[in-house]
């Protein structure tokens, strides 16, 4: 085992001060309790409680050459844990290596076989008692034990290394859409001769290279069905396989535009002249770069809101807390950044069934921060528009957040907490 040190951006392992950790133990949080006696009456009134301190023990062994060098690296231990500002300590647990050996099969320094991984949690803390006590003269070499007791100093509790975590939900990847006037709703078209749904009209002109067209058909109807895409410059229509008669399907095929042609125009429909009338159904037009899911050309009108209910949808968003006691706003300090994606008044920002409501206007790509105890936008203080609500992470249960407009959910400085 070892014993990690950091302060700030140093990190010191015991092991470099040649100490061989051998036992690292956490206490319970320390509870108190505010409680009262009510004359006349049995017993106490108990006005609830809460978490001081946590303790933890640290053992080990440190071995010098002679007295000297125990002096030194007793001095160097004490200026390393006796800080008054505090540090923090992370277990690093492992085992030696080899698990088995025999008397005298393997050679070096111990500290060199020493394989460790760091635990999930560290600890804010001050050393409350550093004591060496001599062991005796071991091969040549004194030997020290070293027992020292850790107190916390902010939170009585484990802690994760803080991170900013983007909340959001996964959000498959979409390539453009070239065709304007689709629909992810299934259509129906009655037609003669040459009965072809409306042209949907390329949204530009691209440029050369390949291409990806298909579409969604439910063919009832008594005629092949096909999706036929024109291309200028090209004689003939490019069609995939087609959806034959009282079946359904998907049509997707490859094609290219060639130097001096470019794309004009795509529709589902079927080429016998005929002057009987079909039905048929049909979703999902696409030309694109890539194969990809539906989705609506930029030039259509839908385009912005289907944008934004894609990658900005803050409906149930999940936090994943894996802690084992609540984190809170006002004693762990976690900020609550909101990036508006849209306009609106009156924003409600919900986390764990806690409402905080702010009712001013918002604006697109307005950014909230919210502490707890300071509220602002851009910047700027909005304390006196808001309910002024704080909020919980809750151990054991799918912490989920959401807001009334459009936007994105970050939480700075994010932390499990562990009792």
């Amino acid at each position: 085992m070892d014993l990690l040190i950091e302060k700030g951006d140093s990190r010191t392992y015991l092991s470099q001060l040649k100490v061989l950790v051998t036992k690292f133990e956490e206490g319970a949080p320390a509870i108190t309790r505010n409680s009262t006696q009510i004359q006349g009456r049995n017993g106490n009134v108990d006005f609830g409680g809460w978490h001081t301190s946590k303790e933890i023990e640290v053992e080990g062994f440190y071995r010098a050459d002679d007295l000297d060098e125990e002096t030194i690296l007793r001095e160097r231990l004490y200026a390393l844990l006796s800080d008054t500002d505090g540090f923090y300590i992370t277990e690093m647990r492992g085992e030696l290596t080899p698990d088995f050996e025999r008397p005298g099969e393997n050679e070096g320094n111990l500290y060199e076989q020493l394989t460790t991984r760091p635990s999930h949690k560290r600890f804010f803390v001050y050393a409350k008692s550093i004591e060496p006590e001599l062991q005796g003269n071991i091969g040549g070499a004194v030997l020290y034990k070293l027992t020292m007791t850790f107190t916390t100093l902010k939170l009585p509790y484990g802690e994760s290394v803080p991170r900013d975590l983007k909340i959001e939900k996964p959000v498959a990847i979409y390539s453009e859409n070239l065709v304007t006037g689709t629909s992810d709703e299934l259509k129906s078209f009655t037609g003669t001769v040459w009965g072809t749904a409306p042209a949907n009209p390329a949204s530009g002109t691209y440029g050369t290279g390949k291409y990806h067209a298909s579409v969604y058909i439910e063919n009832p109807s008594d005629i092949p069905i096909n999706l036929y895409v024109r291309v200028n410059g090209k004689t003939g229509n490019f069609n995939g396989v087609r959806i034959e008669p009282g079946t359904n399907g998907k049509i997707e095929y490859d094609f290219d535009v060639l130097e001096g042609q470019s794309i004009q125009s795509a529709w589902v429909g079927f080429s016998v002249s005929t002057t009987e009338t079909y039905t048929y159904k049909y979703k999902d037009v696409m030309i694109t770069r890539e194969p990809s899911l539906w989705s609506p050309s930029p030039s259509d009108p839908g385009y912005n809101n289907w944008y934004l209910d894609t990658y900005y949808n803050t409906d149930n968003l999940v936090i994943p807390y894996a802690g084992t006691v609540p984190c809170s706003q006002l004693e762990q300090g976690f900020i609550v950044e909101f990036t508006a994606k849209q306009s609106g008044g009156n924003l409600v920002l919900t986390l764990n069934g806690t409402e905080f409501r702010y009712n001013g206007q918002i604006y697109s790509d307005d950014v909230l921060t919210l502490t707890g105890y300071e509220y602002t936008k851009n910047s700027m203080s909005i304390v006196k528009n808001t309910n002024k609500a704080y909020f919980k992470l809750l151990p054991g249960v799918t912490n989920k957040a959401s807001s009334s407009l459009a936007g994105e959910i970050r939480i700075l400085n994010f932390q499990n907490l562990y009792a």
